[in-house]
């Protein structure tokens, strides 16, 4: 383990004193920012970070700087802290400079899908770099260690005893020039702070109405529905975009086979004010196309001869004979000496190369290109992991274009969220940073200035102050449930049940859900239903599942596999057979309906053949049935697993972990009695303690909990104890 375990030293650095001073603002707004430093970035840029202040606090923020000799996070938490409690109402703060990174770990519950083994795999791969460490100080957490090669990396984990939900108290974001970059970070930095200070000048008096959306390849399984879908939501995200023909493109990665190309077009349109990449990543690569698969003969041949060259060429660098491989080549696929004339030319392989570099942007298509879009949305795997020496957002924010602010990922991200959740306040005045507050995930973060914004459509209406100021006034809220956008009326939502800590709104909510027009508002009444967790939830799931737009009808599928309740089975079934061209729907119902009773899965599929008339439908559905026995009996396998005592350690939490995305809801007697088993390895019983805490929704959660509690009582190993606490801070 790359660990310096110094716990009681870094403790000890983390109180002296760091040389830290907190510069009071200039003016006095009715909200607070504050911008966090390192005392040799603030030196070397501080002309040009002023500027950038002065220019926030024209904008309404008063601005602090707090800036110090950082050594650990804890020192810098603590420092924000303080401005916390005497700012005016802290709004939001961003990181300048060499401020630590926490890593955290037993916290992967509040990523959206990163599920690496924490015992198995070392920590810088398997814990996540995340700033809720300082803007959500809600959570607590345990100190682990210091990394001893990336030294500015910390370890900690989430206790035990922590609320385990992110509700971050203000927003944040990074400005970090990459560690493996060459020039000058100061002279970059500056050129930033100059950069977001002019564009801040200009995007608050503009109307966001300038867009683009691209969807990359294999994203949502290439589902044409789920993308064509998306235009339901824009339309109602952004008003002001859909009244000429060229203020919204719709992109594919369909529309051409390099279709990056047409991507680095639009990224140097200057009038382009929002650009989201919905696309897979690396952390300096997006996704773009697909591998070509041929759609004509040449390019069939070419793929073949491609394959065929890679294969040959690397036997005969592992000392295989050219000439002998080459016959056996030409015996075995009916081949000619003709067709390996190109096998060393090196317009061949250009030509290779070029075509597979099609596939990706990468930091070399980047490079000297002035990007244009105020902001920048990666709804993707790592673009965002600031934390390495390199990374792809980087690319966007320090050059001579317009870009301040990328919304991006440190760890890889899953692709069914909601990734535009909210986007729609962007077009009423709302900052970057308080949209992101509201979506956040443990890995998702801003690079950039999230103070951020564009001038609102209805200019005597200051959200960017309400969602602050008016915090918990329910009151307030409930009268712009009736203002005609959809992300106002979806905002309000979200403020009111906030509030409800009586749990009394569920039927409202639903009554809503029903009754509303508006697409993004029913995904967010969907949503927030999943909050209480009761029979309004199971109905709007049920009738989700059929619901006119593809995401509601995706997220109600999987929440129905979450619940496990089979008053849904039917629902499910009916969309599954019948719902073909909803690709990503069919394939998450294909995936929960193995979570329920298989006889009450095969009696659904009979009612539903007895009430259908289709063509085959007998072969149909014995086709079917054979699909999902195939599934039952891996649900079997898995569960024989984990009950099997003669089985190693290993394989039985092996076998357990996949529960975390599997909630089989009919074996949880069985789960919760080899938890209380006394004779069963206490790692095992670990391990289905942390499982169970994944059964957030199910129906079988109140029965999990009481089992849990009631082992508290009793006499457990400490790690064990601590487990349990977790699971029912989890599932309460």
């Amino acid at each position: 383990m790359r660990l310096v375990l110094l716990y009681l030293a870094l403790w000890s650095f983390a109180f002296a004193s760091a040389h830290t001073v907190i510069e009071p603002p200039v003016s006095q707004g009715l909200t607070s920012f504050a911008i966090v430093v390192d005392n040799s970035t603030y030196e070397a840029t501080r002309m040009a970070l002023l500027k950038y202040r002065d220019a926030v606090e024209a904008d309404g923020l008063s601005t602090y700087i707090i800036r110090g000799d950082w050594n650990t996070p804890d020192e810098v938490k603590l420092e924000i802290i303080k401005v916390y409690h005497q700012a005016v109402h802290l709004e939001g703060i961003v990181l300048v400079g060499d401020i630590p990174v926490a890593m955290i770990r037993n916290a992967q519950h509040l990523t959206t899908a990163f599920k690496m083994n924490e015992e198995t795999f070392p920590f810088p791969q398997s814990s996540v770099p995340s700033d809720r460490f300082y803007d959500d100080l809600h959570l607590k957490f345990d100190f682990i260690g210091q990394d001893s090669v990336r030294t500015n990396h910390f370890y900690y984990k989430l206790s035990e005893d922590s609320p385990q939900c992110l509700n971050p108290n203000f927003y944040s974001a990074r400005i970090k020039y990459p560690d493996g970059w060459k020039g000058d970070k100061y002279v970059a930095l500056s050129d930033f702070f100059i950069k977001a200070a002019d564009t801040k000048k200009q995007i608050s008096k503009d109307p966001l109405d300038n867009i683009v959306a691209f969807n990359g390849g294999a994203y949502n399984s290439d589902c044409l529905i789920a993308w064509m879908d998306e235009e339901k939501a824009y339309r109602e995200n952004f008003p002001l975009a859909f009244y000429k023909g060229q203020n919204f493109k719709h992109l594919n990665f369909r529309m051409d086979k390099a279709m990056k190309h047409s991507l680095l077009d639009e990224l140097q349109r200057p009038d382009i004010d929002l650009f989201m990449f919905h696309e897979h990543g690396l952390p300096t690569k997006q996704v773009i196309n697909n591998e070509r698969t041929g759609d004509k003969f040449e390019e069939r041949l070419r793929l073949v001869k491609t394959y065929l060259y890679h294969s040959l060429q690397k036997m005969v660098a592992a000392g295989k004979n050219e000439d002998s491989l080459k016959q056996i080549l030409i015996e075995k696929y009916h081949l000619t000496d003709a067709f390996f004339k190109e096998l060393h030319l090196d317009s061949f392989w250009k030509n290779d190369s070029i075509i597979s570099a099609d596939v990706y942007l990468t930091p070399e298509d980047l490079s000297g290109v002035a990007t244009y879009p105020k902001i920048v949305l990666f709804n993707a795997c790592y673009n965002g992991s600031f934390q390495d020496d390199d990374y792809l957002a980087a690319y966007y924010l320090f050059n001579r274009g317009n870009t301040v602010v990328a919304q991006g990922n440190t760890r890889n991200v899953l692709q069914d969220r909601w990734t535009i959740e909210l986007i729609g306040l962007l077009s009423h005045g709302v900052r970057v940073g308080q949209y992101n507050r509201l979506i956040a995930t443990l890995e998702g973060h801003l690079m950039g200035d999230p103070t951020a914004r564009f001038a609102p459509i209805i200019t005597d209406l200051k959200l960017d102050a309400d969602i602050e100021l008016k915090q918990g006034q329910s009151d307030y809220w409930s009268k712009l449930i009736s203002v005609p956008y959809a992300d106002i009326q979806s905002l309000t939502l979200r403020m009111i049940v906030d509030a409800d800590s009586l749990c009394t709104n569920a039927n409202e909510i639903l009554n809503i859900f029903k009754s509303t027009s508006w697409n993004t508002v029913r995904m967010e009444a969907l949503k927030l239903l999943g909050r209480y967790n009761n029979a309004c939830f199971t109905e709007a799931v049920h009738m989700g599942i059929g619901d006119s737009y593809e995401l509601i009808a995706r997220h109600s599928a999987n929440y129905a596999g979450e619940i496990g309740d089979p008053v849904l089975l039917p629902a499910l079934i009916r969309e599954w057979i019948d719902g073909g061209e909803r690709q990503r729907v069919g394939y998450i119902i294909n995936s929960v309906l193995p979570l329920f009773p298989q006889n009450e899965v095969e009696c659904a599929i009979d009612e539903f053949y007895r009430q259908t008339e289709r063509t085959n439908a007998l072969e149909e559905q014995i086709q079917v049935k054979k699909i999902l026995n195939r599934k039952f009996a891996m649900v079997e396998q898995i569960n024989a697993k984990i009950k099997n005592e003669k089985l190693p350690v290993t394989e039985r939490i092996a076998a357990i972990r996949m529960l975390r995305n599997n909630p089989y809801h009919c074996y949880v007697l069985d789960y919760l009695d080899l938890l209380a088993c006394k004779e069963t390895p206490v790692k095992v019983r670990v391990a289905m303690a942390e499982a169970l805490g994944w059964f957030v929704h199910s129906q079988e959660r109140i029965r999990i909990l009481e089992g849990c509690r009631k082992l508290l009582q009793t006499d457990l190993p400490d790690e064990l104890y601590l487990e349990l606490q977790q699971t029912i801070k989890r599932l309460i």
